[in-house]
């Protein structure tokens, strides 16, 4: 990368199955909740506030979004883009790389962690993997190689 110059770098991916059943457990929680303020059954509020949660959880690991700029790496969940997580260049201890992962190595869909460190799982194939404070943090998104080599040209 030239001097003054300016990158980024964007890749997204969703898994449409699992915001679909996110969008599934919160019509369950709606139609829960309004048999409880409808009729005499008060008990129907635990299980709706708990399937509410669940369905929040898990649309907000259903996407991903990958930012590469000149001054950092972002990860940003949801359809909202919230959380965040960002890495300085200075913080990736390795070179990033591409790793061919599948959700059966890392525990399944969504945000898993296991012996391979951190994996945010939203479809198989191609994962972007930085290493960071002696873990690494993988994520599923289309175009890796390309935000691979663009963390890599970056100065540290």
């Amino acid at each position: 990368m030239a001097q003054g110059e300016q990158v980024l770098w964007r890749s997204h991916a969703a898994n449409r199955w699992m915001q679909a059943s996110a969008v599934f457990l919160a019509l369950i929680a709606v139609g829960l909740a309004v048999v409880g303020l409808v009729g005499p059954v008060v008990t129907v509020w635990a299980p709706a506030v708990v399937l509410f949660l669940s369905a929040l959880l898990l649309l907000v690991f259903a996407s991903v979004t990958v930012r590469i700029t000149g001054r950092a790496l972002e990860v940003a969940y949801g359809p909202i883009g919230r959380p965040v997580r960002r890495w300085s260049p200075a913080d990736l201890e390795a070179p990033a790389r591409v790793e061919e992962r599948r959700p059966l190595q890392v525990g399944g869909w969504g945000y898993r962690i296991s012996g391979l460190g951190t994996t945010v799982m939203v479809r198989r194939g191609p994962c972007l993997v930085v290493r960071s404070r002696g873990r690494d943090f993988a994520v599923s998104v289309d175009d890796a190689e390309r935000g691979a080599a663009l963390l890599n040209s970056l100065p540290r």
